[in-house]
């Protein structure tokens, strides 16, 4: 088999919903965290920002080099540029896309709740959703993030969503097409990040998204995908 780039797709929670991960104890379970992606040694740092941002992602990353940006509570920040600081990358890449979309997906599933009872309750159903609890380290939280059991109960999730509304109103569909569209313009951009078969590259990136990215990656046939789990591994600290 000729040698192709490697890929590994980090499944995240949005850290910004986690006020707790600014202690000094979380803190130090990020690093930990960061620690363990360093050895995958990624050539570079792919995150979900809007790819159009770029520029400015990249201007707030100079700054961290110099010491001159306070990091947000945000993986791209939290993860990505520690990361990328620590291996000396001279930049991070934005490979997100959003576009616009009639209904937001809080929407999508109101209209769910109020008007498929039933299928609500089959879709839901059985999903343990993973919780950051006060005994349960950052290193953990992501190894659930990234269970492939959890991930592909995800995905049938996202793809049942298809069958949201009803003839001639496709609730699920409409917000099922936007959001197809992003993923594969954020496997399209990953794609452009291979400049050569000795590529390691990392995504960064919402853990809904782990899935259906890691199957467009998959099925082109065009790197090999590298399983997060491998380096979630070890002790605490």
């Amino acid at each position: 088999m000729l040698d192709k780039p490697k890929v590994l797709i980090l499944g995240s929670c949005h850290m910004s919903n986690f006020e707790e991960l600014n202690s000094k104890e979380r803190q130090e379970e990020i690093i930990n965290l960061v620690c363990k992606l360093e050895e995958f040694y990624p050539t570079k740092i792919a995150v979900e920002m809007v790819a159009d941002n770029n520029e400015d992602l990249n201007r707030n990353y100079q700054l961290y080099k110099h010491g001159n940006f306070n990091l947000e509570m945000n993986e791209i920040y939290q993860i990505g540029f520690r990361l990328a600081g620590k291996l000396q990358h001279e930049q991070i890449f934005a490979v997100d896309w959003m576009g616009e979309v009639d209904k937001d997906y809080e929407e999508v599933e109101a209209w769910l709740k109020n008007n498929q009872k039933d299928l609500y309750i089959e879709l839901f159903e059985g999903i343990h959703f993973p919780e950051l609890y006060r005994n349960k380290s950052v290193l953990e939280f992501y190894k659930e993030l990234n269970d492939p059991f959890f991930l592909k109960q995800l995905h049938k999730l996202y793809v049942n969503m298809a069958r949201i509304g009803e003839l001639n109103n496709y609730v699920g569909v409409d917000w099922l097409t936007w959001w197809y569209k992003r993923n594969l313009i954020i496997f399209s951009n990953l794609t452009r990040l291979m400049e050569s078969k000795n590529e390691s590259i990392l995504l960064i990136v919402g853990c809904s998204h782990s899935s259906i990215v890691t199957k467009f990656l998959e099925e082109s046939k065009i790197c090999t995908i590298v399983d997060p789990l491998d380096y979630l591994k070890g002790d605490n600290i």
